[in-house]
């Protein structure tokens, strides 16, 4: 009776484990619209609204919620906190809050990092154009990301569980 609770025990923490992986690939795509959502309100907030950006931020991470609004919230934040702080360096405290939480990879908050490089920092022009671009990128990081969600996402459910069964059989 105990080999067979340990050998339970074994695959469903594999197999757990499986759906925790699937489950972060399943995320990036999720995070990755609501921060090409988030840039959008951000931009239409500095252009259309004329918002100061520590409100812009603050408008645009309420609006997001979840975690694509902890970088705009925290960015703003700061920015409220430490008037004369530079808006790229609160942006990239509000990059280390959603690397923290997120499910994001190093090629999306790098597109996100030098985007923050050129906010506050230009005329409106400049930043549309900017945070265009950062769009343009973030759409095809989605892409990417959810080919991946498609293939990984599957396999790692399925093989945490395999995995699980495969290591009952070898130590029994």
């Amino acid at each position: 009776m105990l080999k067979l609770t340990g050998a339970g025990l074994v695959v469903l923490s594999c197999g757990f484990f499986g759906l925790i992986l699937s489950h972060l690939y399943q995320a990036r795509p999720v995070q990755l619209k609501a921060l090409i959502s988030g840039l959008k309100l951000l931009e239409t907030e500095i252009v259309y609204a004329s918002t100061p950006l520590p409100q812009a931020l603050a408008r645009t991470g309420e609006q997001l919620g979840g975690v694509a609004g902890l970088l705009f919230l925290e960015a703003a934040a700061l920015l409220r906190e430490e008037p004369g702080l530079p808006a790229v360096e609160a942006w990239g405290e509000g990059l280390e809050k959603l690397k923290e939480q997120s499910a994001l990879h190093l090629e999306d908050l790098d597109i996100l990092k030098t985007l923050g490089q050129g906010l506050g920092a230009s005329g409106r022009e400049d930043q549309v154009k900017n945070l265009e671009l950062a769009r343009e990128h973030l759409k095809r990081q989605l892409v990417l990301a959810e080919e991946a969600a498609q293939r990984q996402g599957k396999m790692w459910r399925t093989l945490g569980f395999l995995l699980g069964i495969t290591l009952v059989l070898l130590m029994y």
